[in-house]
């Protein structure tokens, strides 16, 4: 705290905006730790099964921990601004400091100046994390977790997952019976060894068994450079030897949580070539950009819901809590229309966002109107 305190004197700021921004930091740093620690708190309670009872290395567990940090901090940004933003403004209109403030001739849209450009810059920080940590640590927790599975003796691969095998080989199983063992709507994308004419091979069902991938009812396609079609050829049956064990696909899979924007634009590209179904990818593809926004949009609408009351700390806990469930609610129930095709993916997407700014930016001219007039 007194390092950001001290920060902030250094800066060449104008005497208001160093004070909003430590009054900022402040709930904002406490946010991030206590959401963080509760949250770590809950996903430990529910390893110590792993431990006591699956009898899992506790160093395991430990590093299990340690990679989901980054995705349980970079989450709790956007709910720290909220908490921030109403918090310290409650606590102004409390002291009285907001109406010395609105009676100096400053308005609201100035007080959330600092927050805006703070909140800007930690969209940017959350997305840049999403991108470049994220990706990498989900995957490495995902994989101790899927190990240990993998010792209770129930070597199963996981449906609607991109996963890499050898020879720039590339597997996707879109539905998988556990009961009969059969794998439905198969893509193997390979790259051959001229690297410029991927060949593609999509099978309706298929299934697994001695280091050989059977395909049914399927077709082989080659492209060219421009991703158009060259040579195509159906099969009944077709067969892959790749020349690994099931469990040996374990720490290939990935689910959308696991991958960059970068890597997700990719599948979702391969995916379309063999007339699958991408809906859902296409909103997780677009959410990865759009969720760090809400850092932004929860300030443009925290602000005027701040001045509403002169109760501080209670009224600010009660709306940041309303605030966060409609938008994380609302957020779920795009998603779900997006994936299904009842709603256009980037829609699905970017609607919370775009819903919950429309209706800050409202509140925010009704508060500026109404001050004047």
């Amino acid at each position: 705290m007194r390092s950001s305190r001290s920060l902030l004197s250094k800066l060449k700021l104008p005497l208001i905006d160093r004070y909003l921004l430590w009054e900022f930091l402040k709930p904002f740093l406490f946010s991030i730790f206590t959401i963080t620690v509760i949250t770590i708190s809950s996903t430990l309670f529910e390893l110590m099964d792993m431990i006591i009872v699956k009898q899992v290395a506790t160093i395991k567990v430990l590093k299990l921990l340690i990679y989901k940090l980054p995705d349980v901090m970079v989450q709790s940004f956007g709910v720290g601004v909220l908490f921030s933003t109403i918090l310290s403004l409650t606590q102004l209109v409390k002291n009285n400091e907001f109406t010395a403030m609105r009676m100096g001739g400053i308005g609201l849209h100035r007080i959330m100046l600092p927050f805006l450009i703070l909140a800007l810059l930690i969209s940017g920080s959350t997305y840049f994390i999403n991108e470049k940590v994220v990706p990498w640590t989900n995957h490495r927790s995902e994989n101790i977790v899927r190990r240990i599975i993998l010792q209770d003796g129930i070597p199963t691969l996981q449906a609607g997952v991109f996963f890499k095998g050898v020879e720039d080989r590339y597997l996707y199983i879109n539905e998988i019976n556990r009961k009969s063992g059969e794998l439905r709507d198969i893509i193997v994308y390979e790259l051959q060894e001229d690297k410029k004419y991927p060949r593609m091979i999509t099978a309706e069902k298929g299934y697994f068994k001695n280091k050989v991938w059977h395909l049914q009812q399927g077709k082989i396609q080659k492209f060219d450079k421009n991703g158009k079609v060259i040579y195509q050829s159906g099969f009944q049956n077709f067969e892959i030897n790749v020349n690994q064990k099931l469990d040996n696909f374990y720490g290939q899979q990935k689910t959308t949580s696991e991958m960059s924007r970068k890597e997700l634009k990719k599948d979702i590209k391969t995916f379309k070539k063999s007339g699958l179904e991408v809906n859902s990818l296409v909103v997780d593809y677009h959410r990865k950009l759009a969720t760090p926004f809400a850092s932004l949009i929860f300030v443009l609408i925290g602000a005027p819901l701040s001045i509403k009351s002169d109760k501080g700390r209670v009224f600010g806990i009660i709306a940041s809590i309303i605030t966060i469930l409609l938008y994380y609610i609302f957020m779920s129930v795009c998603r779900s229309l997006g994936g299904n095709g009842l709603l256009n993916p980037i829609l699905a997407a970017w609607l919370p966002n775009i819903v919950f700014a429309v209706v800050g930016a409202g509140l925010l001219v009704k508060e500026e109107f109404l001050n004047y007039f």
